[in-house]
């Protein structure tokens, strides 16, 4: 059985951090990763999203020049952006695998080892490797588990990742939505939010069960944002209460109970679902590790 000091579970942005710290202190290092390496972060997180955004914000700022001196907006395809994106997300994922293979190879040393395939703790010190049908076992003298998240499913929504999506689906749309619900005003849904109001092609809704967004963070700077948001045309809906959302020949219909007990009901394209994330904890440790 191969041994190592460290064995670090996901190569995303903490998992690889805390490797390349390992290995500062010349420790031996196995980073395992079932997918690929950067994780949620790079592949369809905060990367690929914080890429949109900046697009987004450099094109609402053309566009209002544009309108300052009354000239036309021109159109914005969708397909381009999209492919701008994928190149900032292809380009970290080659610096990244051009890193990895920078430090195995480095002075001839080994202390970094990677291995692709699913890992499960079978014991305190030992880790079960599965790629495929091919099991091994290794050592570690101590192990960190980083396995990322993925978001929230709500049962009571019709989540199909087409229609109604998450944010691992979202950025698989084929076109601007002509139109947008986002449940939830927490930071992942006001990002979306400020990213699709920027491109000026989609109407966003946005549900809020409070009086106000982002309710962890400062009055003053919620303000500052509610504000842009809805000069970009976002429609939030302050203390409201999804009461049921449906997909009807192929657009989403949903409806909103408010405190003073009226009902409202709002038909548009595309639902978005941003009501947190949950750990990836998943068969990872066999019930008599404990």
């Amino acid at each position: 059985m191969e041994k190592f000091d460290l064995v670090v579970i996901g190569a995303g942005p903490s998992g690889y951090a805390a490797a390349m710290r390992a290995l500062d202190f010349k420790k031996k290092v196995l980073l395992v990763e079932k997918n690929r390496v950067g994780g949620a972060g790079v592949t369809n997180g905060a990367l690929s999203s914080k890429t949109w955004w900046e697009l987004s914000r450099e094109t609402a700022s053309f566009r209002k020049n544009l309108k300052r001196f009354n000239l036309q907006v021109p159109s914005i395809n969708y397909k381009e952006i999209q492919e701008e994106v994928q190149r900032a997300v292809e380009e970290r994922k080659s610096m990244l695998d051009e890193h990895m293979d920078m430090l195995r190879n480095m002075n001839g040393k080994t202390l970094l080892s990677f291995k692709e395939g699913s890992a499960k703790l079978i014991s305190q010190h030992e880790i079960e490797i599965t790629r495929g049908h091919v099991k091994e076992k290794v050592y570690a003298e101590y192990i960190i588990l980083a396995t990322g998240s993925r978001p929230r499913y709500l049962p009571e929504l019709p989540i199909d990742e087409k229609i109604v999506l998450t944010s691992e689906g979202i950025e698989k749309l084929s076109d601007f939505p002509e139109s947008m619900v986002i449940v939830g005003a927490g930071v992942i849904g006001c990002e979306y939010a400020t990213i699709f109001s920027g491109f000026g092609k989609t109407k966003v809704h946005l549900i809020d069960k409070g009086d106000r967004i982002l309710p962890f963070e400062d009055d003053d700077v919620v303000k500052v944002i509610e504000r842009n948001m809805e000069n970009n045309g976002v429609l939030i809906h302050r203390n409201s209460r999804l009461v049921r959302m449906e997909i009807k020949h192929g657009r989403v219909e949903y409806e909103l109970e408010y405190t003073d007990s009226s009902k409202e009901v709002f038909n548009v394209e595309k639902a978005l679902v941003s009501v947190g994330r949950v750990p990836n904890l998943e068969d990872l440790w066999d019930d008599k590790v404990g």
